[in-house]
């Protein structure tokens, strides 16, 4: 989910191409079909090389296009709270994607579609928790009376992302962080 991450954010990136996000849907498609299979059976070696496939076009990705929101929020949990790196990722990604639906409409089309999903948000957040993934903060240690500050630190510092963060938008950050705290499945807010 980590690397998902890199790609869908890389599909609305400020500096995204045509290239980049050809890669990024096939990286999240190559994924998403990988880890059920890889869970299933961690034997399964056409599972696990449709997931290195995938894993190394998110890479790809992640080296040619900046990332947004999600990232900023990751680092944040995970820096001033001590979350785990990969966990948090997980967690957080559905909520952030919900966040920015609005805002990039094409491409949550075309997180969907890689996910064989009718939602994006969802379609992470189902991918995650079909598989026994995490899918709250609450789980791995974050406590709700630090979801306040966390949402201090992510408006504090600006950081690029379709829609523009900045301490106006603390309020809706506080509220993308207690859906994560509790594992709440994402609405249905765009494709």
């Amino acid at each position: 989910m980590n690397a998902i991450a890199h790609a869908a954010e890389g599909l609305f990136a400020q500096d995204s191409n045509p290239v980049m996000d050809l890669i990024a849907e096939e990286a999240i498609r190559a994924l998403a079909q990988a880890i059920p299979g890889i869970r299933a059976d961690g034997r399964d070696l056409e599972a696990r090389g449709a997931a290195l496939y995938g894993a190394w076009l998110c890479g790809v990705v992640l080296g040619n296009v900046g990332m947004a929101l999600h990232h900023k929020l990751c680092h944040t949990l995970g820096g001033s709270f001590n979350l785990p790196h990969a966990e948090v990722h997980t967690i957080v990604l559905p909520h952030a994607i919900a966040f920015n639906a609005p805002a990039v409409p094409a491409a949550m089309e075309r997180i969907a579609r890689a996910l064989g999903a009718a939602n994006a948000a969802q379609g992470l957040f189902d991918l995650a928790s079909d598989n026994g993934a995490p899918v709250a903060l609450r789980h791995i240690g974050m406590a709700e009376e630090d979801l306040d500050r966390a949402a201090d630190i992510a408006v504090s510092n600006p950081y690029w992302n379709p829609r523009p963060i900045s301490t106006a938008q603390r309020g809706e950050i506080r509220q993308l962080l207690q859906h994560a705290f509790e594992g709440a499945r994402p609405d249905a807010r765009g494709p």
